[in-house]
């Protein structure tokens, strides 16, 4: 059934739905003591398993709003899609001959890759055919290595959900927008930081590509993200202890992730009938299938109770 809600009555189903989301006292509880049947040992033996199950429980309530409320529905096949991103990295990754869990993520009928493309062997040409005219083809026209392909997916997933927001109001909009640029900012300092410690790249390139990256959002966003990268950039420089060697990417991920979820979960309660409840929501559901997915794969690899909890991104 389609278009069956207003705004009001779907913002009312959000807010219900946020109460129902887990916090850190409940993913202590799952750590130490309680472990529902997706988390049990049994479970964890098999993480493929585990993880399409436990996916599979937590975005049902999304798809079952996609598409409730027509204004609304680019903006949750937005989020959606960018877990089907995540299974074009994959299939890239395996046409590249890489390593990786083979893990899908089911979006339902709302998917435009299926989960037996899997089954076949594919070539980074005809991963690149897949995905073109779609809304992750993007252009790979000048880029050939698996490095540049699988950072072109991550900023065509990143651009259709900037977009989403075309169909909303004016308000809602510039919510959204706030969102986002927001996100792009934590985005655009992480991988800045992965290029600079992991691949070893100049602070000329790293600024060539954030350059590039920006200006896929348009001349006003490329102003604002970059205000918000500097006040981050700055957050960043006081992990560094007096004298001490710069933090690791992981820890200065875990942070920027922490930083971004607390001032969501901070918004979601700004108005009632704002935007920033539906994507609040949907940012923190975000965070929550990362946290269990972090459960299942301490539980696997035998980390403590406390270390497992040191990864979640959470409030009390």
């Amino acid at each position: 059934m389609r278009n069956y809600a207003d705004e009001v009555n779907l913002h009312a189903r959000i807010h219900a739905m946020r109460g129902r989301l887990l916090c850190l006292r409940d993913y202590g509880s799952m750590v130490r003591e309680q472990e529902p049947d997706s988390l049990s040992p049994s479970a964890a033996q098999d993480p493929v398993l585990a993880r399409q199950t436990l996916f599979r429980q937590q975005i049902a309530p999304v798809l079952g709003l996609v598409e409730a409320c027509e204004r609304y529905t680019p903006l949750f096949l937005a989020f959606l899609r960018q877990y089907e991103a995540q299974n074009a990295r994959l299939l890239l990754a395996k046409a590249f001959g890489k390593q990786s869990l083979e893990f899908w993520y089911d979006i339902g009928p709302f998917a435009v890759l299926d989960v037996n493309l899997l089954e076949k062997k594919l070539s980074p040409d005809e991963v690149r055919s897949l995905l073109a005219g779609t809304y992750l083809g993007g252009d790979f026209r000048d880029v050939s290595s698996y490095r540049q392909m699988d950072v072109r997916l991550e900023t065509s997933a990143a651009l259709n959900l900037h977009r989403a927001a075309t169909s909303l109001s004016k308000r809602a909009q510039r919510e959204f927008q706030d969102i986002m640029l927001k996100r792009i900012a934590v985005l655009t300092v992480i991988w800045s930081w992965r290029l600079r410690q992991c691949y070893r790249w100049s602070e000329e390139n790293i600024g060539l590509f954030r350059q590039k990256f920006h200006e896929l959002f348009g001349g006003q966003a490329y102003s604002r993200v970059l205000i918000e990268e500097k006040a981050l950039g700055r957050c960043v420089e006081r992990l560094r202890s007096p004298g001490g060697p710069a933090p690791s990417t992981v820890d200065i991920e875990r942070y920027l992730e922490r930083k971004f979820y607390a001032w969501v979960s901070a918004m979601f309660h700004r108005d009632f009938h704002s935007l920033y409840c539906v994507v609040g929501y949907l940012w923190l559901l975000f965070y929550q299938i990362k946290n269990l997915f972090c459960i299942i794969d301490g539980k696997r690899f035998g980390l403590s109770p406390d270390r497992l909890l040191e990864k979640i991104i959470a409030t009390a």
